[in-house]
């Protein structure tokens, strides 16, 4: 026997009956004791930016929200009609109201037409770029996660007239669009209920956590490597000699270079007390030592020309430095002082001869100078052997007489000489001072630098990867 066929019920008298008498303006609940049930979800689409310095996450999402209408039923058997679309305005549509909303209201919320089943359930899809206020926690930049909360809520009906639940355990992100800078990790759902002081009732609200990664291969070749090796440069200012006079002046510019990559770096961070991202620290350091390093090359250009003054070094420091560091770190000796000792021999030779007047010893100094005694020891071996030739008396006086005018001359002349290579070798030691004093200050500089970059750097890197305690709050 044939079927039937099913009679074709027109839409429009379906409309007119189903909105006969119906009101958009009130909870459509047939019992007054009934709660309406509304179900939302989400699907987040892409994240279009993460505002750090105003701490606003623009989202592209669509916004998915199911609840029954018993007045709005009819039989699909009867009319052959699934499900109609209706204008916004001709059902009721719960005030949802995202509560952390950086815009006037939810965008998309009344552009959108909801869908009518014939058991009166209604679905309201529609899509909405959704911006919301965003607590950022920088810590960690740019290795950081941050968790942006999504809380959904009737703004009008307390929970005893509409109950908020969810439609799923975690929003959908089975169409995210990938973004060049956040990787979702996923959005965790949590259903809370609130009593707030000016009413008794409870108010229920969803709330989605939308887990984010930042990817840090941008920040890390624009700001991390540039740091580093800028503050290794540093390091090449104490292998410069003080003599090239490039040594302050290649300190400063580098203390110059990380005040700009400090100055970016803060422009896109939030302005915010409570937490300090590690990467400004690690370039607060850097600052620090490099500026430690202009002071270190300051004191090392003072040591290298404090001979020139005339003062001597004291014995001291001649014996922890020179002698005991001098050695340790490699600081070859001036050439100056091994032939002194040569010269010093010499002239202890031409006093036991008999000479004393022509010493080469200074009475008020412990240095010798580097003065040929050779030539003065040979006139005394001439004097010596004329010693038994007879002169007559005026000429013997007269020879006697100019002699000793040559020795005072040559003794002064001597003393002229030991005088400059006594400064000279004064010079000499402030210089090998400054030598050692300046390898002793790279050493510390490369440790300070190194064990402060490792230390930050690792501790930038190390993320909590466990951040569902943030749910909590």
């Amino acid at each position: 026997m044939p079927v039937p066929p099913t009679r074709c019920y027109p839409l429009t008298d379906l409309m007119d009956k189903l909105f006969e008498g119906y009101s958009s303006e009130v909870l459509p609940r047939c019992n007054p004791q009934d709660t309406v049930q509304v179900q939302i979800g989400l699907a987040v689409r892409q994240i279009i930016e993460l505002n750090e310095p105003m701490q606003i996450l623009e989202t592209n999402t669509w916004v998915r929200m199911v609840w029954n209408d018993c007045q709005l039923t009819w039989n699909a058997t009867e009319t052959g009609i699934k499900n109609i679309a209706v204008p916004y305005r001709r059902v009721w549509v719960p005030d949802i109201t995202l509560y952390d909303n950086a815009q006037n209201a939810l965008g998309g919320l009344q552009q959108y037409r909801p869908n009518i089943y014939p058991n009166g359930d209604v679905y309201y899809n529609f899509p909405s770029v959704i911006r919301s206020l965003c607590k950022v926690d920088v810590t960690y930049f740019p290795f950081d996660t941050q968790i942006c909360k999504l809380q959904f809520g009737s703004w009008s009906y307390h929970g005893w007239d509409l109950n908020l639940t969810g439609k799923n355990p975690a929003a959908d992100t089975s169409y995210f669009i990938s973004n060049g800078e956040w990787d979702i990790i996923g959005v965790h759902t949590d259903r809370k209920e609130v009593i707030y002081q000016c009413c008794p009732e409870p108010y229920p609200d969803f709330r989605f956590y939308v887990q984010i990664r930042r990817k840090p291969l941008f920040y890390v070749l624009n700001l991390i490597f540039p740091c580093t090796l800028i503050s290794t440069m540093a390091f090449l200012g104490f292998l410069l000699p003080p003599d090239s006079g490039e040594k302050v002046s290649l300190e400063i510019t580098v203390l110059l270079s990380l005040a700009v990559f400090l100055l970016v770096t803060s422009e896109i961070m939030p302005a915010d007390s409570e937490t300090f991202p590690y990467i400004g620290i690690y370039f607060a350091c850097a600052m620090g030592l490099v500026s430690l390093s202009c002071l270190m090359t300051v004191t090392v250009l003072n040591m290298h020309y404090k001979g020139l003054f005339g003062k001597r070094l004291p014995p001291w420091v001649r014996l922890v430095f020179l002698d005991g560091f001098g050695r340790i770190l490699l600081v070859k000796e001036t050439d100056k002082l091994p032939q002194y000792d040569k010269m010093k021999r010499s002239s202890k030779a031409f006093e036991n001869q008999g000479f004393h007047g022509m010493s080469t010893r200074d009475d008020n100094s412990s240095h010798i100078g580097p003065i040929d005694a050779e030539c003065c020891t040979g006139m005394a071996s001439a004097l010596s052997d004329h010693s038994d030739v007879k002169f007559d008396f005026d000429t013997s006086s007269e020879v006697m007489s100019l002699l000793k005018k040559q020795l005072d001359c040559l003794d002064k002349i001597h003393n002229h000489m030991e005088e400059k290579q006594r400064e000279s070798l004064g010079m000499d030691e402030w210089r090998k001072l400054a030598k050692v004093v300046d390898r002793i200050f790279m050493i510390l500089f490369f440790l300070f630098q190194f064990g402060t970059s490792a230390l930050i750097l690792i501790r930038i890197t190390y993320a909590d990867p466990d951040v569902l305690h943030l749910l909590k709050e």
